[in-house]
């Protein structure tokens, strides 16, 4: 008989009692059981958050011996990113506070939600909340895609009853759905605020979900109005102007 769960996950928060799972500061991420209204989900890759990815490469450059090696630096990001889930059960960075998504497959749906939801063992799926809240258990980093901000790995997490999700298209390559999931909802977001004929400012404007904002914002916008982008780098300057 499986445990009933709180739809939004506050019975995976172990520490502090009475929060939600994204501000708490550890989460249960035994896999052994899951509760009846949990979707268990096996692995496959972690689409991480730009800003958490950067940070991270940063970071790992850092601790490096030699910050020119780049497999001594692929190393240190296995090691934070391994550190990140021991000590609060998902991967949240702790210095940016953010997450990302994943990419796996439905390997078990609790009783509660099954004939309830649009999905079977087996389904694959693209998570459309954010790691900074997804129980989360790595066994293995096995690639570290730094380019796309992509990590595979072999592992487990947990999908609660209030998580959205996408089933990964047929049409498309698994790893491009990720990504332009990942960033779905800022050009969504843009597209609601801006209107025609107005000034608007994108701060991180080179970013991926930046640039989907600008070509959006342009749009609405039209040709009396102006956006203006804003990078924190030469190298997304350029992009954004390429």
């Amino acid at each position: 008989m499986q445990k009933h769960g709180n739809r939004f996950g506050t019975h995976r928060v172990i520490e502090p009692k009475g929060i939600l799972p994204q501000p708490a500061n550890k989460l249960d991420n035994n896999m052994d059981e899951i509760y009846d209204n949990e979707i268990l989900i096996d692995v496959q890759t972690l689409n991480i958050d730009s800003a958490s990815f950067t940070d991270i490469h940063n970071y790992a450059k850092q601790q490096a011996k030699d910050p020119n090696n780049e497999a001594e630096v692929m190393e240190e990001i296995k090691k934070e990113m391994l550190l990140n889930v021991e000590l609060q059960g998902k991967h949240r960075n702790r210095r940016t506070g953010s997450g990302g998504m994943l990419l796996g497959k439905v390997e078990k749906i609790g009783d509660a939600l099954k004939g309830k939801i649009d999905l079977k063992e087996g389904d694959r799926i693209a998570t459309l909340v954010s790691l900074s809240l997804t129980p989360l258990r790595i066994d293995e980093i096995l690639e570290i895609r730094a380019d796309v901000d992509q990590v595979d790995i072999k592992g487990k997490a947990i999908l609660f009853e209030s998580g959205i999700y996408a089933k990964i298209p047929d049409d498309m390559p698994e790893k491009l759905a990720l990504s332009a999931l990942d960033v779905a909802g800022a050009p969504a977001q843009t597209a609601k605020l801006c209107q025609y004929g107005q000034n608007v400012v994108i701060l991180g404007a080179g970013g991926k979900s930046g640039m989907l904002c600008c070509y959006e914002a342009k749009k609405r916008v039209g040709v009396t109005g102006k956006v203006i982008g804003l990078a924190n780098s030469p190298k997304s300057t350029q992009r954004i102007k390429r």
